[in-house]
């Protein structure tokens, strides 16, 4: 059973992880395409066009390392769109480099001439690993629906999120590269999804884990204002995003203080000339420093996006309250054990205690009380529960309730074990959804119609709601209600798929009060 257990675990944690790229289809047919940078060369494929490795920015290496990006330039003659471009440079081995602003484009081959709803989806990964060429983001399924697919790659790690001041003194933003990446890629989908049969006055902006985070950080930013009209949050908001890691909480004063101990351990200092000189060393230098902080569930040490006041502001979390956001319609949730990844394998009471009191500080007697280990509750389900409810749940219903009161919202609640883990006792773990969404059934042989029958209900949902704001599909019997902060409830999505209110809301709203507090 032990080895069921791993062997499934795994290859899902390679579907979900590796940084690998998805393989070309058989017999793709050149297709070529036009647009105001010149002509692109990419193919066609069983009813759907693909162009892959779009330049969307100049490569950030030079001086445009730690900066923000720069519009890709003209180019003469046709340039290739078969290929991935590379990914940021993360853990493992793979096609990695700093010129990674690239996007891959899926669009039906035989569309009408109206133009057709597009989505952009935002890869996950803790923003140090990940990209958008991954097999499981493969966008053809979703494409041959009638929407129009992004996928996009953005900085990551320290190259994606150092913030220093100098670069904030230079460019009056610092630390989120990364997240001014994906601005600048939904820029340019708004100036050349058209070429692509896209209509840009219909973008949905989607994303997973930290992609969500992306998303609920573009809401509540200012530079995002009108490049979307709609959002999808799977697992993850940004009031959370370091709930149970506030190692990564940081002020933009301590975010400094933090890049100036990054510089220090180069011999540089955080100034003009040792931004200039940190641009100018090889990228192996500086993977050489940040590798000595890795990914370690549940935390994610190194650099995280920072409030820099430019591309978002100091308190998420007040922002959202007081609704000064970007009034997008939304669909959002979770999936019911998003924390069992993340527990350590012989997880103790003591374990638990720590997790409790670094995310919750003086609030911590409050929660160990409220949910104590006990013969009904192991340490690991009670890790697994607050990681759910903390780092991965609590802050969509924060979201849920500030935009409902200016758009349409629905939100979901997972709760289907993939066929693939069924063995490992996980449950219905973070990122499983993934599959179900975008129907790549990567090991279809193990998965039985009922699995098959949910995914293909899944994605119609996905696709209903990017087409008309709406994921009702007319042939279900059982509507999916807008969500009313008055008397939520949610979507349970499983065998059988049933409204009902939302799970364990008195639970939701005090951690979501005792996180405030910690603020």
């Amino acid at each position: 059973m032990e080895g069921n257990k791993l062997t499934g675990l795994n290859r899902w944690l390679s579907d979900f992880l590796a940084p690998v790229s998805a393989p070309q289809w058989p017999d793709e047919i050149p297709h070529e395409v036009d647009l105001p940078l010149g002509k692109l060369r990419g193919s066609s494929y069983d009813g759907v066009n693909i162009y892959r490795g779009i330049p969307y920015a100049q490569p950030p290496v030079g001086k445009r390392r730690f900066a923000p990006p720069v519009p890709a330039q003209p180019w003469k003659g046709v340039k290739d769109a078969t290929q991935f471009g590379p990914m940021s440079y993360q853990d493992g081995k793979g096609n990695f480099s700093e010129d990674c602003l690239y996007l891959n484009i899926w669009s039906p081959e035989a569309s009408s001439t109206a133009a057709l709803p597009v989505y952009v989806f935002i890869h996950g990964g803790g923003y140090v690993l990940g990209s958008g060429s991954q097999p499981l983001y493969e966008g053809k399924h979703l494409a041959l629906q009638g929407i129009v697919v992004v996928t996009l790659n953005y900085r990551l790690g320290t190259l994606g999120f150092l913030p220093s001041a100098a670069a904030y003194e230079e460019h009056g933003t610092t630390g989120n590269w990364g997240l001014l990446d994906m601005v600048a890629a939904l820029k340019w989908v708004q100036e050349n999804i058209r070429a692509f049969g896209g209509d840009p006055s219909r973008v949905t902006v989607g994303g997973e884990s930290a992609g969500s985070y992306a998303v609920s950080t573009l809401i509540v930013s200012p530079l995002a204002r009108g490049l979307f009209d709609q959002a999808i949050m799977q697992s993850g908001s940004l009031p959370n995003a370091t709930a149970v890691a506030p190692e990564n909480a940081l002020s933009l004063a301590q975010a400094h203080d933090k890049a100036a101990h990054f510089f220090d351990k180069l011999g540089l200092k955080d100034d003009a000339k040792g931004l200039a000189a940190l641009r100018e060393l090889p990228v192996y230098k500086l993977l050489a420093v940040s590798a000595q902080s890795t990914l370690q569930p549940p935390q994610v040490a190194g650099f995280w996006p920072v409030p820099d006041g430019h591309v978002y502001h100091a308190d998420p979390m007040e922002t959202v309250a007081k609704g000064e956001i970007n009034p997008v319609r939304l669909l959002a949730g979770f999936n019911t054990d998003e924390g069992s990844l993340f527990v350590p394998a012989e997880a103790t009471e003591q374990h638990y205690v720590s997790l409790i009191e670094s995310a919750f500080g003086d609030n911590a007697a409050e929660v160990l009380q409220r949910f104590p280990v006990n013969m009904e509750y192991s340490a690991a389900a009670r890790m697994n529960q607050l990681i759910t409810l903390g780092l991965l749940r609590s802050g969509v219903y924060l979201y849920a309730d500030a935009l409902a009161r200016h758009r349409e919202v629905y939100v979901y609640h997972f709760d289907y074990v993939d066929p693939d883990l069924a063995t490992t006792g996980l449950g219905v773990i973070h990122g499983s959804e993934l599959k179900f969404i975008f129907n790549n059934l990567i090991d279809a042989d193990t998965w039985n119609e009922e699995a098959k029958n949910i995914a293909n209900e899944m994605q119609a949902a996905w696709i209903n709601f990017i087409k008309h704001g709406n994921p009702n599909v007319p042939s279900e019997n059982q509507p999916w209600q807008k969500y009313d902060p008055a008397s939520p409830q949610e979507m349970h999505i499983a065998v059988e798929r049933k409204m009902q209110p939302v799970v364990d809301r008195d639970d939701v709203v005090f951690i979501n009060q005792r996180l405030q507090r910690q603020r």
